[in-house]
């Protein structure tokens, strides 16, 4: 049976949501992908005061409290999708995602500043990525799942 979408969903979620955590290197790197480096007029002209505001100290709350919501959605997320798929593999690993995830809901939601966010990486690292990447292997495995 070939691996699908639906199996890297929480791996997937995961990854983003670590890159959201990474807030510092979130508001450096903010669209200096293509638009700012190929130097697009129309979309530079929009996304420069953006990106001047968000290392604002001034100016960065409004975006915080938007950053804040897509980390806590994804998280949800992934306690959710790792709930109903993986429970039969290993209950104890879900319970601990389940808990932990909680628990770094929390301090997002308490996070005053990107620095309070990025200093919850290694956490979400440890306590989510990492155990929702062994449930994915350990489910690719019993399912028989080819990966290529």
């Amino acid at each position: 049976m070939p691996l699908n979408i639906q199996e890297i969903i929480p791996i997937g979620l995961c990854i983003a949501t670590q890159d959201l955590i990474d807030a510092k290197r979130f508001q450096q790197n903010f669209a200096d992908n293509l638009i700012l480096r190929n130097r697009d007029v129309m979309l530079e002209k929009k996304i420069t005061p953006i990106k001047r505001e968000l290392n604002s100290s001034v100016h960065q709350k409004k975006y915080l409290e938007g950053h804040k919501t897509a980390i806590i959605n994804n998280i949800d997320k992934i306690i959710a999708l790792v709930s109903a798929r993986y429970t039969e593999l290993d209950l104890n690993l879900v319970d601990s995602i389940v808990y932990n995830g909680k628990l770094i809901i929390e301090k997002v939601l308490n996070a005053e500043s990107f620095e309070k966010i990025a200093e919850l990486n290694a956490i979400f690292k440890s306590k989510i990525t990492l155990p929702v990447y062994d449930l994915f292997i350990k489910h690719l495995k019993k399912s028989r799942i080819s990966m290529i």
